[in-house]
């Protein structure tokens, strides 16, 4: 018989202890809600004040500087035919 009552008061322990769980849960998210709000309109207002703004500098940084990386390939040719100039022009 004490153990039957054993197993009762360990049922109803079992139950106080869920449902001090559940409440607890929803404290945490209830607490942590704000901060979470926060927190995205942190990101929005980065998003909007940085990235945006250096990603159309990275664009027309890359506008401008994409001729520029066409001729840096044909730099080896162009200085070997300025070396034939120069060794000619001294002949």
């Amino acid at each position: 018989m004490e153990l039957l009552g054993l197993f009762v008061l360990f049922l109803f322990v079992w139950i106080a202890l869920k449902i001090l769980a559940v409440i607890f849960n929803v404290t945490i998210f209830a607490i942590a809600l704000p901060f979470q709000i926060i927190g995205i309109f942190l990101v929005c207002l980065f998003f909007f004040l940085f990235a945006i703004p250096l990603g159309i500098f990275a664009g027309l940084a890359g506008l401008l500087i994409a001729p520029f990386w066409v001729f840096v390939q044909f730099l080896p040719i162009l200085l070997i035919i300025f070396g034939i100039y120069l060794l000619v022009k001294n002949a």
